[in-house]
């Protein structure tokens, strides 16, 4: 069931994407309202994270939870670089316990319209826990985007923590960003 949900979701994204991209007025004489991407603009956001865990962890999680703050530069109007914050906590099965990591990231945001972007991101996750190691695992995250409004953005993703030889914690989710500061 949480596996369809995730299908229908993102074929709906998906499909206001390409909606979009019919809807953009091809003589140039209005401009998208909604997507400001200018050189040198410094964006700060919230978002909550959802997902259904893969590979390894979906022995043991049913559903993935978080948190994210992320912060972009632009560098260029169709790319932002990214850093961000997330917190994850993978739900455990049949009344297990549950998993929870620090993930932090730094990648970048491809624009291929104002409002669909590319995102790929690197860096590093902790367990946070009472068996927590002060261990740095690898971690890496990309998905695809859409700027639903001024300050709402949606992303569809994949989020792999590589903990171990064969053992990656990974979902496949969607994040759901606020926008609530941006410079120029």
């Amino acid at each position: 069931m949480k596996k369809n949900l995730l299908i229908i979701t993102l074929c709906s994204l998906f499909a206001i994407s390409a909606n979009a991209q019919n809807n953009i007025d091809h003589n140039n004489s209005k401009k998208d309202s909604t997507a400001y991407q200018r050189k040198n603009e410094f964006r700060l956001n919230i978002g909550l994270d959802e997902g259904i865990p893969t590979a390894y962890i979906s022995k043991y999680s049913s559903f993935v939870m978080g948190a994210s703050l992320q912060g972009e530069y632009m560098a260029l109007k169709e790319l932002g670089v990214t850093l961000s914050a997330n917190y994850l906590y993978f739900l455990g099965k049949d009344g297990g316990d549950g998993l929870s990591m620090l993930p932090a990231l730094g990648g970048v945001n491809f624009y291929i319209t104002p409002r669909v972007f590319l995102s790929g991101q690197l860096g590093a996750s902790w367990y946070i826990g009472k068996e927590s190691e002060n261990k740095a695992y690898l971690t890496y995250a990309q998905g695809i985007g859409f700027q639903a409004s001024k300050r709402v953005s949606l992303l569809a993703k994949y989020e792999g923590i590589n903990v171990g030889p064969s053992k990656t914690y990974s979902f496949a989710g969607l994040r759901v960003a606020y926008r609530f500061f941006k410079s120029k």
